[in-house]
């Protein structure tokens, strides 16, 4: 759908950049030719400008629109892991860089026993089971939010000017959502829990610090026997 709207565009820039042409010539040619000459100009210059042109403008509109294209592939190579479509981690520095000054609650998500997902049923079903993870996630939170694959199977999410009680209310919905979608691939089936660890990020607080917490609080829901929230604020657990 979108490749075909770029192709009606570029169709509609070649016509109207030949139409705009054909104008000017005839208003030029008409205000400095002789009258008896008016005639001539109209029955031939648009036929004319229009077999030149044309072809012209349609060959740098195609160009204009691969070099779009390209620039936007770029960007999803930089912005978006390929296999999630998550935030990349360089992506997700790169916007809390430029809001400093944002506040909310930092979740760090890991996959429960992935390990044993890979040993037992292959890294091909093992990706099934980040994908599912990915996209259970991003549903859960808003366009202003920030999900991120952080590395391997692990997920760092920045939810923008949440509180403290929120944040634990969207990590808890995170992770029932997660456990209550088995993942299936081919014949294979695979039930998939998370532990989430949580953090608050005032205004004035660095993000690696934020991380680091909320990578403390996940630490103790693996401890405590995963498949389970623990938010670093108040060590409040939910099973």
């Amino acid at each position: 759908m979108f490749e075909v709207k770029q192709r009606k565009d570029m169709w509609a820039f070649a016509v109207l950049f030949t139409a705009l042409q054909i104008a000017f010539l005839i208003i030029v040619q008409v205000l400095y030719y002789p009258p008896e000459m008016h005639a001539y100009i109209l029955s031939r210059q648009p036929i004319l400008t229009l077999m030149i042109s044309l072809p012209i403008c349609l060959y740098l509109g195609g160009q204009l629109h691969e070099n779009y294209l390209r620039k936007q592939e770029l960007k999803s190579i930089t912005q978006r892991d390929r296999l999630t479509q998550a935030a990349t981690r360089d992506y997700f520095y790169e916007r809390l860089e430029e809001e400093p000054d944002a506040y909310g609650v930092s979740l760090m998500v890991d996959i429960d026993f992935f390990k044993k997902v890979n040993d037992t049923h292959g890294h091909m079903v093992g990706d099934e089971v980040i994908k599912s993870v990915a996209q259970v996630l991003r549903a859960n939170c808003r366009e202003i939010d920030i999900v991120c694959r952080f590395g391997g199977e692990e997920f760092v999410i920045f939810l923008h000017k949440v509180t403290p009680e929120q944040g634990m209310e969207i990590a808890e919905r995170m992770r029932r959502s997660v456990a209550a979608a088995p993942v299936r691939a081919g014949d294979t089936t695979v039930a998939v829990t998370v532990s989430i660890g949580g953090s608050l990020k005032d205004a004035t607080d660095d993000i690696d610090a934020a991380i680091g917490q909320a990578d403390g609080a996940l630490y103790q829901a693996k401890e405590g026997g995963r498949n389970q929230s623990v938010m670093q604020w108040n060590q409040r657990r939910s099973a």
